[in-house]
């Protein structure tokens, strides 16, 4: 590694994140720049990522979804143990190993991206509960039919476990205890056989006073003296007014306190309340709402951003308090005691991602599957310590008299920039919760710059090995054609498809010559693996470019009959979906193009002591066209040499859509309305090209379905005036061109 960077967590991360198959724990002090590493990471890697968290709101902050949404979990509690303890009495759910797997509703979508997943980022862990982690680790292994932990995936863990910890009952805990030491995630049965990297950020952003560092650090820890007790409670001040010191918020441990401070205080103001709404649009938690759904306001009212200023002009930030200056239905203005310029305040969209794979490309992609839209504010006389995590103030009262749990006081503390801007609400006479031994045992494992150095080393080594092998690894291509030709199970009058038995029959023939072929291959390679020499990742490389310039035109030539097949068959009737099989088989055979090359990239990555990035990767993927593309990149240049359009507008939108852009975000970049928009995107739900549940709830999609039913009658007017005001023409449009293509594709 680059000895300028040896003491730079974040290039270490990056490091094994791209060039290993090691699992991380990342944590570090409050403003040490977690969350910020996270999404660079995600921005950077060229793995298939997603990114979860114990809690809703944790989820949506982070940009990702649950655990218990993306594993299927059960609520209650779990025990590795298949046997539950004779004489237990209990009122919640118990889950064991057999239990869990037998009643795992999980479809063959989430089974597909659990298994082309290759890296999980677990964001806010201090929450996360070892017994929920054994249950992640169970199905791990069973979707991905790999017996290591969590299947062989990669799990990137980031958290301060000094902070908020996981919740449990005491009827609970009392069943749990007989298999777990501590309620952690690495007190999970799993980490025994778990090899971690433990990784700290060390340089703090957020504050800059070294004493008030020391002391929050102290704090964290549970290390405070007398010393540290006398320098926090100068900052008692019981006769302090909150109301009449402009800036300061108020950080409670209980939401009915902070609701009660923040509704006397507007109560208390003269003039008129407006009241705004949240707009929310298609799936979305209550428990994940980011702020409540009414908002109300008056003039003077003290109030707080959760978000930074997207508008580039820096207006505001994440904590920032400031005072309503003017405010009426549609216009919201904020000054601030700092001197900087007012705010006009602007709606903001809060996304419900979920992560679905691609059937053609096997990438990870994220589709928005709700949003909820609000004045990105809320009233600021008071806030409670859980929600202020990740936001910094300049100046805050804190009452910390009932926390009740061992981090809640050090998350309060650490909010602050100074202990300047301190004001104590009570004494701090210090009793507060015993420190887990566990965490404090495990706190002290932290991975040294040369164990990180020649960890490194090893791991990279493994992991191209792996993706090596596996890239030659032909067997996958046999599994597919052998699964394609188990579907053709009808009478050959009944259906289409069936005559064309034989074909399939011939390209698993064909293919299992290139699964021998490959087979030797892969015994070279593990010779040159075991021998092991000092220039064995050069031979490997070599090695590689030879076998890919052999094997990649023949399976570009299995892509080309594909190819060939779905012109020929296009034209029948009732093959829509054996369409769609055929191209996700083509697919198979692009996915191992891609695997190829991909590790070739590694080694020479490996080679120059570089990181396989995103772009790198992504430079890859375009010179590796799939035949419908390069089809259709000859069919556009005709176009274009004929004065054609290159690409119906509509797929245009298609594209940006399911990029992640919402219709209002794709209207304003091709400079078109949103009802132009919305017509496309219906073009496409007609077409089969976006589906319906990413655009509408289920529950409506019945109601709308049964209303055109009721009326017998497809006019939009109608259907509308049936439903009444709380459905929208556009999600009645959308669901009358879904049954169109439903229709459409049964015939």
């Amino acid at each position: 590694m680059n000895n300028h960077n040896e003491n730079n967590v974040s290039y270490y991360v990056s490091k094994f994140i791209n060039g290993t198959n090691q699992s991380i724990f990342l944590t570090g002090k409050a403003g040490t720049g977690k969350t910020t590493l996270l999404k660079q990471i995600v921005d950077t890697t060229h793995k298939k990522a997603v990114i979860a968290a114990p809690t809703g709101i944790a989820a949506i902050n982070a940009g990702g979804v649950t655990l218990h949404s993306l594993f299927h979990l059960p609520f209650g509690s779990y025990i590795p143990d298949n046997v539950i303890p004779a004489g237990s009495e209990f009122s919640f759910q118990l889950t064991t190993p057999k239990t869990l797997i037998r009643n795992l509703k999980m479809n063959s979508h989430k089974k597909a991206l659990l298994r082309e997943m290759e890296l999980l980022i677990i964001d806010e862990v201090s929450m996360l509960r070892a017994d929920l982690l054994d249950a992640i680790d169970n199905i791990l292994r069973y979707v991905r039919r790999n017996n290591y932990p969590f299947g062989g995936l990669q799990i990137l863990f980031i958290g301060d476990l000094w902070q908020l910890p996981p919740v449990i009952k005491n009827e609970e805990w009392n069943i749990l205890k007989r298999y777990y030491s501590g309620i952690f995630f690495f007190n999970a049965t799993t980490f025994t056989q778990t090899d971690i990297i433990h990784l700290e950020l060390e340089k703090i952003y957020r504050q800059t006073d070294t004493d008030f560092i020391g002391l929050l650090n102290n704090f964290r820890l549970n290390k405070i003296n007398q010393t540290d007790i006398d320098i926090i409670n100068k900052q008692y001040k019981p006769q302090f007014n909150l109301l009449e010191n402009e800036g300061y918020i108020y950080l409670t441990t209980h939401n009915h306190k902070a609701d009660k401070i923040n509704k006397q205080a507007l109560e208390k103001l003269a003039g008129k309340s407006y009241h705004f709404d949240a707009y929310i649009d298609g799936e979305f938690n209550e428990q994940a709402y980011p702020i409540d759904i009414t908002l109300e306001l008056k003039k003077g009212a003290q109030v707080m951003f959760i978000k930074n200023d997207y508008s580039g002009n820096q207006a505001y930030y994440n904590g920032k308090i400031g005072k309503i200056e003017s405010v009426s239905d549609s216009n919201i203005i904020v000054s601030f005691s700092d001197g900087s310029h007012p705010a006009e305040v602007e709606k903001y969209t809060w996304e419900n991602k979920k992560f679905a794979l691609n059937k053609i490309s096997k990438e990870i992609e994220e589709k928005i599957v709700g949003t909820f839209v609000h004045y990105p504010i809320k009233l600021a006389w008071a806030i409670t310590i859980h929600k202020s995590q990740g936001l910094t103030f300049e100046n805050a009262i804190i009452d910390i008299s009932q926390a009740f749990a061992a981090g809640q006081t050090y998350v309060a503390l650490s909010r602050l920039t100074s202990l300047k801007g301190l004001v104590l609400a009570s004494l701090v006479r210090w009793s507060g919760p015993e420190t887990d031994k566990t965490l404090l045992t495990f706190s002290q494992t932290k991975t040294s710059i040369n164990d990180a150095d020649n960890k490194y080393e090893s791991e990279s080594k493994q992991y191209v090995n792996n993706k090596v092998s596996e890239s030659f690894d032909f067997s996958t291509l046999a599994i597919a054609l052998r699964g394609h030709i188990e579907t053709y199970d009808k009478d050959s009058n009944k259906s289409s498809k069936q005559k064309h038995l034989k074909w399939a029959q011939n390209q698993l023939k064909n293919t299992l010559v290139l699964v021998d072929i490959s087979g030797k291959f892969q015994n070279q390679i593990k010779s040159i693996i075991k021998l092991n020499q000092e220039d064995y990742l050069s031979c490997l490389k070599e090695r590689v470019i030879a076998a890919k310039d052999y094997f990649v035109p023949l399976l570009k030539e299995k892509q080309d009959e594909i190819e060939s097949h779905i012109t020929l068959v296009r034209k029948e009737k009732g093959i829509k979906k054996y369409l769609a099989e055929l191209k996700e088989l083509q697919a198979v055979f692009y996915g191992q193009i891609l695997l190829i090359y991909k590790s070739e990239a590694l080694c020479n990555a490996i080679l120059n002591n570089e990181e396989l990035n995103k772009k790198t990767f992504q430079s890859i993927t375009e010179t590796v066209k799939k035949p419908e593309e390069e089809k259709k990149k000859k069919s556009e240049n005709s176009k274009e040499n004929k004065g054609e359009p290159k690409v119906k507008t509509s797929i245009i939108t298609c594209a940006l859509y399911k990029q992640g852009k919402s219709i209002e975000q794709i209207a304003d970049e091709r400079s078109l309305n949103v009802r132009t928009i919305e017509g496309h995107i219906s073009n496409c739900v007609k077409e089969g090209i976006i589906k319906i549940n990413g655009l509408v709830v289920q529950e409506r999609i019945d109601e709308i379905v049964y209303a055109a039913s009721e009326l017998d009658t497809t006019r939009l007017k109608e259907i509308k005036e049936y439903l009444g005001d709380d459905f929208s023409y556009p999600e009645i449009k959308f669901v009358m061109s879904w049954i169109i293509y439903k229709n459409t594709d049964e015939k």
